[in-house]
């Protein structure tokens, strides 16, 4: 039995873990963290071998002496800029495999450079992770060759702080392109004010799309061979993304810190009336036709919690060093598992749409069968 010290269950990533864990034989879990007594309740109320301990993530010699009595680690607390490097180190210091769902690409480089003993994975979220895992399962599915992509992801969620301050901290880490495209494989600056609308399927009219470049759709578009890709994330509510305009131009604080009342509070007041959803749709073109995937669910947080647990479950069929979430072998593997562990999420494909229904404004896609 594989025993699996699990950080951050009481977050909304770590408990759609911990549920999708939970439901696996032969694992028993430990969950940790500073308040013991809504760690037990949690624990009391999962149906699996789960226990709890007290553990501050913050100090280093508690994580060091917890990690020594696992099999695995799995860090989901959050946010990951502050917790993902210490807790590695722990790990892999102890010869430990890692998961962690955050996770940017000073952290894939740092234990790149001195993972060289066991398994490690990383950025097992939506975006990174599923949203570069969905590209290549975009590429596996064309018989002829992708000339372009154009990708949208995102919509109408509940957000955390850690969420929003993941999302910070990368505008300034280096990692994202704001504002940028991939254009004969270079990342290049565009102010085209035209760009396409969200495919309407999946996007309601309130959305706004704003192109955005980050570390890993870069990488898998190198993987892939593709040089020209578009990706926009998609905002869905005013308040919102008002919000997130005013903190996205407010320089970084030392501490890395932000008030986020106001955005936590926008998004409350979008979502008030309305159900929330997520979606990625990713458009593949070549040889004057279109093959489009769509993975949508309604609760994005799950969904990486089924990841992670997904990665915790095979990471000891895994090579020694530190592998992103997208360069696991088999996408459709992947999907297979998000349809059983979390069935409100979808994948639908359709193949071999004209080319011409991508002109103008949307892509017009139908719910096809894999």
């Amino acid at each position: 039995m594989s025993t699996v010290l699990l950080l951050g269950s009481t977050g909304a990533v770590g408990a759609g873990c911990l549920d999708v864990l939970g439901r696996f034989d032969g694992v028993s879990i430990v969950i940790a963290g500073r308040d013991e007594a809504r760690l037990r309740s949690v624990a009391a109320e999962t149906r699996a071998d789960v226990r709890a301990a007290p553990l501050d993530v913050a100090n280093p010699v508690d994580v060091a002496a917890a990690v020594a009595h696992c099999d695995i680690v799995v860090n989901c607390a959050g946010p990951s800029h502050e917790f993902s490097a210490p807790v590695a180190d722990a790990a892999l210091a102890a010869g430990v495999p890692y998961v962690d769902p955050g996770g940017d690409r000073a952290l894939l480089e740092k234990l790149g450079a001195v993972n060289r003993s066991v398994p490690a994975i990383v950025q097992t979220g939506v975006q990174p992770g599923l949203s570069g895992l969905l590209l290549r399962a975009l590429a596996l599915r064309r018989s002829n060759k992708i000339d372009e992509i154009d990708a949208w992801c995102g919509g109408l969620q509940p957000l955390t702080s850690a969420s929003v301050q993941e999302y910070l901290v990368s505008l300034h880490s280096g990692d994202g392109h704001p504002g940028a495209v991939l254009r004969g494989g270079a990342i290049t600056r565009t102010h085209d004010p035209e760009w396409p609308s969200a495919p309407a399927r999946y996007f309601p009219g309130t959305v706004s799309v704003h192109p955005h470049l980050d570390a890993e759709t870069v990488d898998v578009a190198d993987h892939l061979g593709i040089n020209d890709l578009v990706w926009f994330n998609v905002l869905d509510g005013s308040r919102i993304k008002r919000a997130m305009q005013e903190l996205a131009s407010i320089e970084r604080h030392p501490s890395g810190t932000y008030d986020l009342s106001e955005p936590l509070a926008a998004v409350k007041l979008d979502l008030f009336g309305r159900a929330p959803y997520f979606a990625i749709v990713a458009s593949a073109r070549g040889e004057s036709v279109c093959t489009t995937l769509a993975f949508t669910c309604r609760d994005s947080y799950r969904v990486t919690g089924a990841l992670t647990a997904f990665a915790a479950t095979h990471i000891e069929t895994m090579p020694a060093g530190t592998h992103p979430f997208w360069t696991i072998d088999d996408p459709w593997q992947v999907m297979a598992f998000l349809a059983e562990a979390v069935p409100e999420s979808r994948v639908s494909v359709i193949d071999d749409s004209p080319a011409a229904d991508l002109a103008g404004s949307t892509c017009e896609v139908e719910e096809g069968s894999l």
